[in-house]
């Protein structure tokens, strides 16, 4: 009988860009596309709990303000 599982991930990577500032920097990253960040990624898997039928946590992308998220 299948269970079901949380699995938690961590993703680092590392990129090297020109720019003439530390914003202009975290820009040109940001506008990379999602295949350019994962290549040559380091990824872990940090957890695997059981749900137990129950979910901690779920959140829909439209609950997120992502205004208030980039200004940090």
């Amino acid at each position: 009988m299948k269970k079901e599982y949380c699995v938690g991930i961590k993703i680092i990577n590392c990129f090297y860009v020109e720019a003439e500032s530390r914003d202009e920097a975290e820009q040109i990253v940001r506008e990379y596309d999602p295949y350019k960040t994962l290549d040559d990624c380091d990824f872990q898997i940090e957890y695997t709990d059981p749900t137990n039928g129950e979910i901690a946590w779920k959140v829909k992308q439209t609950e997120i303000d992502w205004d208030s998220i980039n200004e940090q």
